[in-house]
């Protein structure tokens, strides 16, 4: 079943109280990035360093490893090529089904950027990518770091911004936003016109017009997202009506695209990220050690389509 703590009643048009929350994998490292490609779900494994691979057969589930490697957020570009937020490696890829990988970008105005950690594609075949600096010093994932640690020195840290930033389709990249102390995930609205960014630190989920050109503008607190539960902003993913549904303190947050919050979907484990998959109708969340499925009443849109 599907605890859901609701604010409005709408957030019942989404997921049906009854819905039930399955565990589909587990015994993992720490498990981010989902993304559904080609009848299966991708993942970061990122402790063990790798892609993994999620499916559901006749026979029951199989879960293998898809490439080898450092990874955070995945996406897919317009031809439904694997891209990766290299989290450790501090760069931006493109992963081929033979796992290898092609440096799409992983320096800015000739220094290295901190750690990729989420990315999202745009259909005019631009990417745009978060930068906090969680990995510049490692530590295990999922490990609580000091109050206000992002705003002291960081030994190796070259970007002086925590960046959001848009990689154009010719490589040329541009940072767009550099007000952010922690950003996190980030998704289009379904006409592309907005786009959404957390901040983890900041606990809060901002929006920004897209100008024609990419760049951004106007932007705003979309939702206010402080609370005591464990948790911060993390991974988030709109669905085809513009509702938001984003990974904080306690669960999955459910937000209108005017962000009047809708409620909280509550998971047996606190998910990091979350994205669409199978028929568009089923959402995913990557959850510590444990990967959750949970079909909804509503559809989001799968990267590459």
């Amino acid at each position: 079943m599907a605890p859901l703590e609701v604010r409005d009643a709408r957030l019942h048009d989404l997921v049906a109280p009854d819905a039930p929350i399955d565990r589909v994998a587990g015994g993992l490292g720490f498990t981010e990035g989902p993304v559904w490609r080609g009848g299966a779900l991708l993942f970061s494994d990122i402790p063990n360093k790798r892609i993994a691979r999620w499916r559901s057969l006749p026979e029951g589930p199989e879960l293998t490893t898809y490439a080898t490697g450092m990874s955070n957020g995945l996406t897919l570009d317009r031809q439904g090529r694997v891209l990766a937020a290299e989290h450790d490696g501090r760069r931006v890829t493109r992963v081929a089904d033979d796992g290898t990988r092609t440096v799409l970008a992983e320096r800015f105005q000739g220094k290295r950027l901190n750690s990729p950690n989420d990315i999202v594609t745009r259909s005019d075949g631009s990417i745009y990518l978060t930068d906090p600096p969680y990995a510049v010093q490692p530590s295990r994932p999922g490990t609580v770091r000091p109050a206000g640690w992002w705003t002291q020195p960081i030994p190796g840290k070259e970007q002086s911004a925590h960046g959001v930033y848009r990689l154009a389709p010719d490589g040329a990249l541009q940072l767009v936003v550099d007000d952010f102390a922690l950003p996190n995930g980030l998704a289009f609205s379904p006409d592309e016109s907005v786009l959404y960014i957390d901040d983890s630190a900041h606990k809060h989920i901002r929006a920004f017009d897209v100008r024609p050109d990419g760049t951004l503008t106007g932007g705003r607190i979309l939702l206010d997202m402080a609370s005591d539960d464990p948790g911060v902003p993390d991974g988030l993913k709109v669905d085809v009506r513009g509702n938001v549904f984003c990974t904080g303190p306690g669960g999955v947050w459910v937000c209108g695209p005017d962000g009047k919050l809708l409620g909280r979907i509550v998971f047996p484990e606190l998910p990091a990220n979350v994205a669409w998959g199978e028929d568009g109708s089923v959402l995913f969340a990557t959850a510590r050690t444990s990967v959750y499925r949970l079909p909804t009443k509503t559809r989001g849109t799968l990267p590459g389509a």
